[in-house]
Formats: structure tokens, C-alpha cells, sequence
């Protein structure tokens, strides 16, 4: 390789424009058979392999554990890393569960977004786009200040919803748990795991950055 090569692949650009993406692949992945939610994936391909380091959270009775999984094997059939890596892309796995994956990626601006697209959908079943921000535009309290809730699991989302509508989380109030959770139709352990679960995620996407 050239020094005049060297320098046109290295440096720091912008990204202009965050992109938050569902994806459904085509192949089976090694994801398939990790038991517990998956929260976070982080996934690269050196030499040609797969290797990835999986947060799994888990519920044991009334605690919650969380375990980080590493990976290392041959790159699965149609795996949407690799587009992302042929774009010269970081993909952030933000969720993994039966519909696919949940992931969020920065573009250099908008113009790439419709050839990422279409090299996704040949690896995948379908493709969705869930939100593009334009984060050249924003502000950095407006960066720190975001939530996701596409990171949170169905059951978590709607947990968190009924507790802020029903007034749990208003110190005004006094909402039993138990209460909350009849109205749920779940145990009051259950619940609490739920929220626990979501409270953490809400609160390290708030906080992520400061400290």
C-alpha cells in the first residue's frame, strides 16, 4: 500500500447524520442461540471472523443478572455487519430479539443513506428505517438528552408507559407495586423486574456520556 493510499483511508471526517435501522436477516446467526434478552451486541470482523461480545440480561427469581458473552466463529451467511463494514460504517447493535435487529449507525450525510439501504435489503428479509436524526443540527444537551426506547423490550416499554400513567413514579402519589402489577396481570416481582430493567436502560442512555 501506498503512503498516498495510507493517507486517503485514515483521518477524522463528521458524520452528519445518525441513523437508527430494523433489520432482518436472511441466514440464521450465532444470536439464535444465546438464551436470555439481548441487549447490547458489539460485533467485528478481523481476519475474516466473527467476533462479538453479547450483553444478555437475565431474570433469577427476584434478581436480574447480566452477562457478557464473547463470540468468536465464522462470519454467518448474509450478516448485515458486513455491509455496514463495506461502507466503512461502526454499526451500534442496540437490540436483538425474534423481529431482527435494532441498529444504529452514523452517515456521512444523507446522500449514502439510499446505497447502505439497498445493500442491506440484499442480505436481509426486510429492511426498516425506525429514525434519522441530523445530529450536525443539534446541540449537545439535545444529544445527551435522548432516550431510545427502541432498546427497551416490548414488555419493558409498556411496563414503564402504564407506571408513568398510572402516577407511580409521581412522588404526589402513593401507587402501590402490587396494585400496578394486578392491573398487568402480573406478579409483583415480575413487575418490579420489568422496571428495574428499563429504569437501568432509560438512566444509562441519560447519563451515558457524563460522569
Amino acid at each position: 500500500m501506498s503512503q498516498q493510499s495510507v493517507e486517503k483511508s485514515h483521518g477524522i471526517h463528521e458524520r452528519e447524520v445518525q441513523v437508527v435501522f430494523e433489520i432482518a436477516p436472511k441466514g440464521p446467526c450465532f444470536l439464535d442461540d444465546m438464551d436470555g434478552e439481548i441487549s447490547h451486541v458489539e460485533l467485528y470482523f478481523p481476519g475474516g471472523e466473527c467476533h462479538s461480545d453479547v450483553t444478555i440480561c437475565r431474570n433469577n427469581g427476584s434478581d436480574q443478572d447480566v452477562e457478557v458473552m464473547n463470540y468468536t466463529g465464522d462470519i454467518c451467511t448474509n450478516c448485515p455487519g458486513v455491509v455496514f463494514g463495506e461502507h466503512d460504517l461502526v454499526p451500534r447493535y442496540k437490540k436483538r430479539d425474534d423481529d431482527g435487529f435494532v441498529v444504529q449507525v452514523h452517515l456521512p450525510s444523507s446522500n449514502e443513506l439510499s446505497d447502505v439501504v439497498s445493500d442491506l435489503r440484499r442480505v436481509s428479509e426486510y429492511v426498516r428505517i425506525l429514525r434519522i436524526v441530523d445530529v450536525s443540527d443539534q446541540q449537545v444537551d439535545d444529544v445527551v438528552g435522548e432516550v431510545d426506547y427502541t432498546q427497551l423490550t416490548d414488555k419493558q416499554r409498556v411496563a414503564l408507559e402504564g407506571a408513568v400513567t398510572a402516577g407511580y413514579y409521581d412522588l404526589s402519589k402513593e401507587v402501590p407495586l402490587a396494585e400496578l402489577a394486578a392491573e398487568f396481570g402480573i406478579s409483583t416481582s415480575a413487575l418490579s423486574q420489568r422496571l428495574a430493567c428499563a429504569e437501568q436502560n432509560v438512566m444509562g442512555q441519560l447519563f451515558r456520556d457524563r460522569g
